[in-house]
């Protein structure tokens, strides 16, 4: 699962106008994680601060997320992360629903991410 998070957060990065919400891009919509072998991690964020994200395999890890200094910070709540996890931050970069981009992925690999409308 902390693979499944580091993913996720080296994955997104959601930004918009200064006087607007800065993740209103991501809330309704996935975020898919689309890893080398074609398998998908598919990442759901919510206007209240929290995520989910659900792994290929179907596992899910759920958390917390906030903007600070610049940087998205995603911590994970539950299950609870292996000891000395704590939040995972990445520059926010603009992004909008249809929009896909390449992440650096576990052992090296490079991941493609999307935000797709609906969930």
């Amino acid at each position: 699962m902390r693979t499944l998070m580091m993913t996720a957060v080296l994955a997104l990065g959601i930004s918009g106008a200064a006087l607007a919400d800065p993740m209103a891009s991501a809330y309704g919509n996935t975020v898919a994680i689309t890893y080398p072998n074609g398998a998908v991690a598919k990442m759901h964020i919510d206007a209240d601060g929290t995520y989910m994200t659900k792994a290929p395999d179907g596992a899910t890890a759920k958390g917390a997320w906030k903007i600070e200094g610049g940087n998205t910070c995603f911590t994970q709540t539950d299950p609870a992360p292996p000891a000395g996890m704590g939040a995972n931050c990445s520059p926010t970069a603009e992004k909008k629903v249809g929009d896909s981009w390449t992440a650096p992925g576990p052992n090296g690999s490079t991941l493609t991410v999307s935000i797709v409308a609906g969930r």
